[in-house]
């Protein structure tokens, strides 16, 4: 497929009826650690927003799902603030484990093995993830186990379990969401039912010298291997980036930040033609720093991507430092 640069995306997204492009939906998930800034953009957000999602549940030492205490207050005032309103209110259940106190070990696959050995440890998990959505009187939920990689066996268990926790949560009317990497169906044949979210990012970041967090090329071959998976698949984008020394990551940024070190540094940053992200390159303390972050032109370039090859449903990681005023003017 030929790449086109950005402007000649942004034409193609200007001349597409409005009717069509209304046919978007958008979803966003509100982290733990940014709790009034999550919220407060939401609520800005107010109409615009399909789905908006706890981040996050983890499991305990013994593999039982549960709230920290942040997240709990989180989860409780995106009750009271977006609850009611026609956005739907899910909690995003991840494997990351408390292993003691203050210890955490993230994206784990060992409680999973312990959790899909069999029937009997799949059916307590998914009664421990339904006592969950009554407690917190949730819309339903949705599973980012990650880090399964290329194990087939271990996806093989993953599909089963996914099977058998949807046939619960529709019988009563709940929603299943399913987070899966950009490259899921090349190792497992997902059931139908549930609604998949897929991660469009992470190709450059903390594993990798300078660069966006997606490009053209990686989403067209996203969007090829998700064509025959079952049901809606919502396509997932990142917010924000990273600021680099060298090829290693100095540190994460929002789009307010990075906007805010370009500021200070007077650099005006360059859109890439492969990408539609935002790129620079400035001098701190006798360093070279190379910044690369997604506004919300980049964002509607890619959900213009993803809606050429047929997808129109799309999830942003994450709300909190995010410039919405760009949002209104150049995404919605």
């Amino acid at each position: 497929m030929i790449k086109r640069g950005w402007a000649a995306l942004l034409m193609i997204l200007f001349l597409i009826p409005a009717a069509a492009r209304a046919e978007r939906t958008y979803g966003a998930w509100l982290p733990y650690w940014e709790i009034d800034a999550s919220l407060d953009e939401a609520q800005a957000l107010d109409g615009r927003l399909d789905t908006a999602i706890a981040f996050a549940a983890i499991l305990d030492e013994n593999d039982r799902p549960f709230l920290l205490g942040e997240a709990e207050e989180l989860l409780l005032a995106m009750n009271m603030q977006v609850g009611g309103t026609g956005t739907r209110v899910l909690l995003s259940v991840v494997n990351d484990v408390q292993v003691r106190e203050g210890e955490y070990e993230n994206k784990s696959t060992e409680p999973l093995r312990r959790l899909f050995a069999d029937e009997e440890s799949m059916d307590a998990h998914i009664g421990r993830l339904l006592r969950l959505v009554d407690a917190y009187g949730l819309d339903g939920l949705e599973i980012d186990y990650e880090n399964l990689q290329d194990d087939a066996g271990l996806w093989a268990q993953y599909a089963d379990f996914i099977g058998r926790l949807y046939e619960k949560m529709a019988a009563e009317g709940l929603t299943l969401r399913i987070v899966l990497s950009w490259d899921a169906p090349r190792y497992v044949q997902l059931p139908e039912g549930p609604e998949y979210t897929v991660m469009c990012y992470n190709l450059y970041g903390y594993h990798s010298g300078p660069g966006p967090k997606a490009d053209y090329a990686f989403l067209d071959e996203t969007a090829a291997l998700y064509q025959e998976v079952p049901g809606e698949v919502r396509m997932a984008f990142a917010t924000g980036g990273f600021d680099w020394v060298g090829d290693s990551v100095d540190r994460a940024l929002t789009q307010q930040e990075a906007e805010q070190i370009l500021r200070e540094q007077g650099v005006t940053p360059i859109r890439d033609e492969e990408s539609g992200a935002l790129y620079a390159h400035y001098q701190r303390e006798g360093e070279a720093h190379t910044v690369w972050y997604a506004d919300a032109v980049t964002l509607s370039l890619w959900c213009g991507r993803m809606e050429e090859q047929g997808y129109h449903s799309f999830d942003f990681f994450r709300l909190g430092g995010n410039v919405l005023s760009d949002w209104e003017e150049n995404l919605f």
